[in-house]
């Protein structure tokens, strides 16, 4: 190799070294957390998981963290959390250390990546987990609701939860909601009128549809034929 072209490699390598350092971390966290990406998305998909699964892919997000701290790691920790907390008795102090870190979590993928509309979800469900019914949901609602009005993969556990909450939440929440409801009849309406009936909030959906007086008609008729069957 003439010492034209050596000098060209070595400064080629030069050049390469500090992109190569900088994406080493970030790919050695990939590295860790790679094969457990499916617990996180059977989670998603509401797919039993075993404890032990859980709890290698909780690890698996705690490690990456040391390596690279991406909001999505921080996403994946607050699921996680959540989801072993909720096989916890309540109360304990494994419970309550899974919740914290559950939300802590959430707010912190929220503060690297602020339109994370399922960690703003996830704050709320992980309130309730802490607090119950006395649980202040409405500003991660109202949040959730701005970052993805119309995604469906998020619409029916925050309708779920925003009906149980009903009487607690504030006007324009309320108003949210009821576009939710519209949405919901659109696109899950077997699923919203199983909501409906489990929450007792069968005045707060036929106002949300009043609107248009065909769609009320058919949910009434799913409503009857539901509560008949059962």
């Amino acid at each position: 190799m003439s010492s034209n072209r050596l000098i060209a490699v070595l400064v080629a390598i030069l050049v390469a070294l500090p992109v190569i350092a900088m994406s080493a971390p970030r790919l050695a966290a990939g590295v860790i957390t790679g094969p457990f990406d499916e617990t996180v998305r059977k989670i998603g998909r509401g797919e039993t998981v075993t404890r032990s699964d859980l709890r290698i892919a909780r690890a698996s997000r705690i490690s990456a963290l040391r390596w690279y701290d991406l909001a999505k790691f921080q996403s994946d920790l607050g699921i996680l959390n959540y989801t072993i907390a909720r096989g916890q008795e309540r109360g304990t102090e494994l419970h309550r250390k899974l919740v914290e870190g559950a939300i802590q979590a959430d707010l912190d993928a929220i503060s690297r990546a602020p339109t994370a509309a399922y960690s703003w979800l996830r704050l709320a469900q992980a309130n309730i987990e802490r607090d119950g019914r006395a649980a202040d949901i409405a500003p991660y609602l109202r949040m959730s609701y701005a970052m993805a009005r119309y995604d469906p993969r998020v619409v029916l556990t925050r309708l779920d939860i925003a009906l149980l909450f009903w009487n607690d939440l504030p006007e324009d929440v309320q108003r949210d909601t009821e576009g939710q409801i519209r949405l919901a009849m659109k696109w899950f309406p077997d699923d919203l009128v199983r909501y409906t009936h489990a929450r007792h909030r069968l005045s707060q959906v036929r106002r949300a549809l009043a609107d248009d007086p065909s769609v009320r008609a058919r949910f009434d008729l799913l409503y009857v034929r539901q509560r008949e069957q059962g």
